[in-house]
């Protein structure tokens, strides 16, 4: 109570000094005057004024006295719960057990973020591929512009590497450029393609030891398995995105494709224009399919990896027929490709001057210098519709003529217009 008193405002100390004043009686009436009429004051009654400046004097100064030590008073220590003293005990035992909430949420990020290590470990070996067209050129820099795009990755560290085949089929003049995730660019050639399962087989010119992925077991994928699928999507380099299996055998022929025989892959991660043929992959960083086509928004496709292995196997055994045998007696020194459908359709995509009138023929994508093919005058996107008058639609049938001495009449069409050359067997 008397703490109270002491701490009270100075508008108490007013009051109850006033009201002081109020019952004393400090003025004296003139003993002649009237009973109705007062006289101005008189002097105060000594031993009042002394009083009250004195209770005054009193209450002010415990007052100041009281607020003056207010703010200098120490709260007394908090107790810690007994839960916690167990805690900060541990703590001053072993200091190295503190862990700060920031090192605790970067160890959830190690723990949980399964697609960044996957990505860290595939990126390496994914490029994306530049076709440039040598006959247009850039106004401004002169370089030769940029025609199409797509994607690939490594297979074999001395630089062989996959692709879709409509990738690099589709620009059969234009020169192509591997660009790695690392800015090296490597000049690249095609060494085979198969248009039925559009895959190409790509060799990067370097001597360098270069990152690869490896194929993942035929038939290992399965519904709502976690996928990731890597490339240059419009163009954007480097590109990751990520989603699960829909189904692991979707039929060509429900997607309206020709080749029926096949199936595909079909993941709702984003596979889109310039995504092709860059590589889809488990969380083991194993290839398990090539990215190949879009459907729609959530519902794209990629090449199972058993036709992948199959056409490697198949293209080692015909580069090595062409590399034991003598050129002239094989393929007179050209690579051909059987016109289909989806070929011509792409061509013509691509503004390729076709002829409407093609139903059948051999795209010549590749010829090699020095060879009766390059001496009499075939080009590359030439395409091969009869030899000696006799038409030609599988490249067997071209294989046929190989062993002839006589000089062979070929047919050939390019941007429209047809030709005829002379082709010397020997």
């Amino acid at each position: 109570m008397t703490t109270s008193i002491l701490k009270a405002p100075s508008t108490f100390i007013k009051k109850n000094f006033q009201k002081t004043l109020l019952i004393r009686s400090y003025f004296r009436k003139q003993h002649n005057s009237k009973p109705s009429t007062t006289v101005a004051p008189s002097v105060l009654n000594k031993v009042n004024v002394l009083g009250v400046l004195g209770i005054t004097s009193a209450l002010v100064a415990s007052y100041l006295l009281v607020n003056s030590q207010g703010d200098e008073q120490v709260k007394p220590p908090r107790r810690e719960s007994s839960k916690q003293l167990p805690v900060l005990n541990n703590l001053i035992a072993n200091p190295e057990s503190y862990i700060p909430r920031k090192a605790k949420d970067e160890d959830l990020r190690k723990q949980y973020n399964f697609i960044k290590k996957v990505v860290n470990d595939c990126a390496g070996a994914v490029f994306y591929l530049e076709l440039r067209d040598p006959n247009i050129k850039d106004p401004e820099t002169g370089k030769a512009i940029i025609t199409s795009n797509g994607s690939g990755f490594i297979i074999s560290e001395d630089g062989w590497a996959l692709t879709n085949a409509h990738v690099v089929l589709n620009k059969p003049q234009s020169t192509i450029t591997a660009v790695m995730r690392d800015g090296r660019s490597y000049s690249v050639k095609v060494e085979d393609a198969d248009m039925n399962i559009d895959l190409a087989l790509l060799k990067l010119e370097t001597n360098d030891k270069l990152p690869s992925l490896e194929f993942g077991d035929t038939g290992d994928a399965s519904v709502g398995e976690w996928v990731v699928a890597l490339g240059s999507p419009l163009s954007l380099s480097n590109s990751v995105t990520v989603g699960i299996i829909s189904s692991v055998d979707r039929p060509a022929e429900e997607l309206g494709l020709k080749n029926y025989s096949m199936t595909y892959i079909q993941t709702d991660a984003s596979i889109t224009f310039g995504n092709s043929g860059g590589p889809l992959v488990n969380l083991d960083g194993n290839v398990i399919g090539i990215n190949n086509l879009r459907l729609t928004s959530g519902i794209s496709f990629a090449i199972p990896v058993e036709y992948a292995k199959k056409f490697v196997e198949n293209s080692k055994l015909r580069l090595q027929n062409i590399t034991t045998r003598k050129v002239d007696k094989v393929l007179f020194g050209l690579t051909t490709i059987s016109i289909s459908p989806e070929l011509l359709l792409e061509m013509s995509t691509e503004n390729y001057n076709i002829a409407k009138d093609i139903s059948h023929g051999l795209l010549v994508w590749k010829i090699i210098p020095g060879t009766p093919a390059y001496k009499c005058g075939l080009q590359v996107g030439d395409i091969i519709t009869h030899v000696n008058g006799i038409p030609v639609k599988k490249p067997t049938e071209l294989y046929n003529f190989s062993g002839s001495k006589n000089v062979l009449e070929i047919v050939v069409i390019n941007n429209g217009k047809k030709k005829s050359v002379l082709l010397h067997p020997n």
